[in-house]
């Protein structure tokens, strides 16, 4: 296969839903050969859901994997996913243009993002939350000496709390509760005594989750196993070759004048307001035909 043309992959992009049987293997090769480009898993899992969907599970996999919002993943797959003008246009404004970046860009703007790392976080890095799955943590801090081993060494956390992006606040403050707690000397009844903070943040955790439930509920037993949605099953079945204007502008770059002229008709009988247009691209066709 020839290296990935810039003009494929915008169309790709733009037009997810008129992916082909035959782009899987295109787009198989350059996820080998661009294996950080997470816009190609996504492509990959939409064409193999709609026209190989026994190996779609595999790919639907890896797009997840690499996905910033797999809510955002679950729409595209189910053509659920609405596009903005604004942003179609300004990524056929991008593929039109390259603007150059400068040497020091890398190094300046690692330093700019450690500086405001160091700022914003002045408290130990290690995250709170996991990423790819909802677990139960413990906090382990420093102690100075074998005394004080007993006193530093908070309670672990029975709960199990999800990933939120969007309530920095509740995250903050579940971080000044823990290490609020009283050491470990103390009663375990006290601790486990109803805290009306603590159940506000948990329904703060609870309502967000209602909103997003493609986010994994916390489990307590964690012998419990649970059932993997299968996003294949929904996917609307192939409709055939795709009718727009689109795919009829690919057929006649590719010299197919005859099936991109087939496309115009069907879109002159589904949009008769647009009779007038169509005929003009159908007689742009044929010119060349009859000379």
């Amino acid at each position: 296969m020839n290296k990935l043309d810039k003009e494929t992959f915008s169309f790709w992009v733009t037009h997810p839903e008129e992916l082909l049987p035959a782009d899987i293997q295109p787009l198989t090769e350059a996820i080998s050969a661009y294996p950080y480009c997470q816009s190609l898993y996504l492509l990959a899992a939409k064409a193999t859901s709609v026209h190989q969907k026994s190996h779609a599970v595999e790919y639907v996999r890896q797009a997840a994997a690499h996905a910033l919002s797999r809510n955002a993943l679950r729409k595209l797959i189910e053509n659920e996913f609405q596009w903005s003008e604004n942003l179609l246009s300004r990524l056929n404004e991008l593929s039109l243009k390259q603007v150059p970046i400068p040497d020091d860009y890398k190094k300046e703007s690692y330093e700019l993002f450690k500086r405001k790392a160091e700022q914003n976080h002045p408290f130990s890095s290690n995250p709170i939350f996991d990423f790819a799955k909802s677990v139960a943590f413990e906090e382990h801090p420093i102690a100075e000496s074998p005394e004080d081993e007993t006193e530093l060494k908070p309670e672990p956390i029975g709960e199990v709390l999800p990933i939120i992006d969007e309530v920095i606040l509740a995250e903050k403050e579940i971080r000044t509760t823990l290490e609020q707690q009283k050491s470990a000397d103390e009663p375990v009844a006290m601790i486990e005594s109803p805290d009306p903070e603590r159940n506000r943040q948990l329904q703060i955790i609870e309502d967000f989750i209602k909103r997003e439930p493609m986010i994994q509920r916390p489990r307590l037993n964690t012998s419990e196993q649970a059932d993997q949605e299968d996003l294949t099953r929904r996917t609307p079945a192939n409709s055939g070759v795709p009718v727009t204007e689109a795919f009829a502008q690919i057929l006649a770059r590719q010299g197919k004048s005859d099936r991109a002229i087939d496309i115009y008709v069907k879109l002159m009988l589904k949009n008769p307001e647009k009779k007038v247009y169509f005929a003009e691209k159908i007689a742009a066709l044929k010119g060349p035909q009859d000379q």
